[in-house]
């Protein structure tokens, strides 16, 4: 996995970057609420290769994916 491969698959929802030391780190783009940390959803992901660092991203849009499927639909009058 190349930056610029885990950059097309994830880059629109996470910002990701070279680790300080080493390793990588991905901060979520948009807001984060207290409603998204209770689903288990992370504000920020981190890996020691980009694989690893992908494989984290994946849970997390799975993660979102299962709770739109769960949300209640809302009535719009």
């Amino acid at each position: 996995m190349t930056l610029n491969q885990l950059s097309e698959l994830y880059g629109r929802r996470w910002l990701i970057s070279p680790g300080v030391g080493a390793g990588w780190y991905a901060i979520r783009r948009g807001p984060f609420s207290t409603h998204m940390h209770d689903l288990g959803l992370s504000e920020v992901r981190c890996g020691t290769t980009l694989a690893d660092l992908a494989s984290g991203l994946e849970i997390e849009t799975r993660l979102e994916d299962q709770s739109r499927q769960r949300a209640p639909l809302r009535m719009v009058s």
